[in-house]
């Protein structure tokens, strides 16, 4: 039996609908406040018969932060998919360190003692090294701490260094490091959010850039490393390194919108961000741009894919293609 976590989150729900075509049943966590109608949208983008599929899934709550919870969930599981994270770009996004790490580390150590078979676990390019000179990062790439590294930087290496313990206790492991993942998600949260502004007009662009991939790809990548003999090992899952630029001009393509034009520089985005933490402070309330998000949006890095590209029968769906099948599904 399989179970994942994350469950109606954008990866949780692709995973779910690839696994159904070869599976009479998944199984899947939730907590009692959770809403999965995302999941009916994501398996619209495959099927004009959601519900049918989504009956398949058997539902069991529970909370990744209540370990109690986990412990019955667990009965009858041979494959675990840990999906469930929180993903913010602001460094006062809530719940990072709580659901990453904490979350994570009691997944393991149940999965531990429930002797599961096999363990997947999504991590994030963020988790992974850095590199002078725009030179291409890499699974071997060194982590180094500092003061640039974003909160959710941070939560996910942390979450992937209990991953890395459990294979020390003796847990069969695989971790995925995906790009920036595009898809469609029911939602308006992550790269959803992109997709929502072009739609609408989006005129200003900034000159950062980072590694892209279609879920898609992540969750075949995923079922195909879970079921295959790999073990114990990381793959960074990118399709291609684009700009900003490129990835805003293609959702504008998609759209039948104008392209943008106008760039944003990195000094006045920082001031922005900023002055909006400084009145975020007084006034009390979340701000729409902080200097962490200013600082991803001015980024430029760059991500090899070449080990992932070993993967037998793997193939990646180039960025534009993924991004073109997301906006027809979203002017339907």
């Amino acid at each position: 039996m399989i179970l994942v976590t994350g469950a109606t989150g954008l990866v949780g729900g692709h995973l779910i609908w690839h696994l159904l075509q070869e599976n009479e049943k998944v199984i899947a966590i939730k907590r009692n406040s959770s809403n999965t109608k995302a999941l009916k949208t994501i398996f619209s983008f495959y099927t004009e018969n959601p519900e049918a599929y989504l009956q398949k899934i058997e539902w069991r709550i529970a909370d990744v932060l209540d370990k109690d919870s986990l412990v019955t969930v667990f009965d009858d599981i041979h494959v675990v998919y840990h999906c469930a994270a929180v993903v913010s770009l602001s460094n006062s996004g809530s719940g990072l360190t709580e659901t990453n790490v904490i979350g994570t580390r009691n997944i393991v150590n149940v999965s531990l003692n429930k002797k599961i078979s096999k363990f997947c676990f999504v991590s994030s390019i963020a988790a992974c090294g850095h590199t002078a000179d725009n030179q291409p990062v890499d699974e071997n790439t060194k982590w180094k701490d500092n003061e640039h590294r974003s909160a959710y930087a941070q939560s996910k290496y942390l979450s992937e260094q209990e991953v890395w313990r459990g294979v020390n206790e003796g847990l069969d492991a695989v971790i995925v490091n995906p790009g920036v993942i595009l898809g469609v998600s029911g939602t308006e949260s992550g790269s959803s959010q992109l997709f929502s502004q072009v739609k609408k007009g989006l005129m200003f662009y900034t000159n950062g850039g980072s590694g892209y991939v279609d879920v898609q790809d992540v969750v075949k990548s995923m079922i195909m490393m879970t079921k295959s003999e790999i073990s114990n090992e990381r793959f960074i899952i990118v399709a291609q390194n684009c700009s900003n630029k490129e990835i805003l001009s293609w959702m504008a393509d998609g759209f039948g919108k104008k392209r943008p034009g106008i760039l944003i520089g990195k000094k006045l985005l920082y001031t922005v961000g900023f002055f909006s933490e400084i009145a975020a402070k007084i006034f009390n309330f979340t701000p729409l741009i902080d200097r962490s998000m200013a600082r991803s949006a001015t980024n430029r890095e760059f991500y090899s894919n070449s080990k992932s590209l070993g993967i037998p029968n793997f193939k990646y769906k180039s960025v534009e293609k993924c991004i073109t099948e997301v906006c027809e599904f979203l002017k339907k």
